[in-house]
């Protein structure tokens, strides 16, 4: 796993007016029989939903490419991911250039760089969803940079169903969670945060 915990500055000079809602702490979130860990306590982090307000969508109600747009780290067991798995298997016998291949087989770097080349994500294509469909399987590896590039990519996208911040929070924990240098690693929310008040939800209300 690796764990060379520093956002790209180039990248978290995301263009925009957008902000990050309303101010609280990280709430706990019943997810029914999901696990629920939420380490991130920053009150920077900006999310709006109450706490114990179950989450809005089920994996099996939603194609496994669109998880990452609407499902936090911890809603991934043994069968979402060999699912996961799956889909990104048949996808890449169909799909071409040489990084999204290596993306597609769990290579971390080649699936950071890719998903990075997408940025900023304006609109969301079978192309977008599945290169964050490859980072998040080297996420849930695990792998603790990726774990954060998610986090950085989602928390910097307008997402139709208004979940960003939340997803993100939910990836910045998961990285956290598994980094070896935990301390290293929670250095990246500074920017992080930065970058996410540096924009505005257009699809989220303050």
């Amino acid at each position: 796993m690796t764990n060379d915990t520093k956002v790209p500055e180039r990248k978290l000079r995301h263009k925009g007016a957008h902000r990050v809602g309303a101010a609280g702490s990280l709430p706990a979130i019943d997810r029914g029989s999901i696990a629920v860990s939420a380490p991130v306590d920053n009150p920077a982090w900006r999310i709006k939903r109450p706490p114990n307000c179950a989450w809005p969508f089920k994996p099996g109600d939603i194609s496994p490419l669109k998880w990452w747009r609407t499902l936090p780290s911890d809603a991934f067991r043994d069968a979402e991911q060999v699912l996961l798995l799956a889909t990104l298997e048949r996808i890449r016998v169909l799909h071409g250039s040489d990084d999204l291949a290596a993306a597609l087989t769990g290579d971390a770097a080649a699936a950071i760089d890719v998903a990075f080349a997408l940025m900023p994500i304006d609109v969301t294509t079978l192309a977008t969803d599945i290169a964050m469909s490859a980072l998040m399987r080297c996420a849930l590896a695990p792998n603790a940079t990726a774990a954060l590039v998610m986090a950085q990519i989602v928390g910097l996208t307008i997402l139709d169903l208004g979940l960003a911040t939340e997803l993100a929070a939910s990836w910045y924990s998961h990285g956290l969670h598994h980094s070896s240098d935990p301390h290293k690693f929670s250095q990246a929310e500074t920017a992080l945060l930065a970058a996410f008040r540096d924009r505005h939800y257009d699809g989220e209300s303050p």
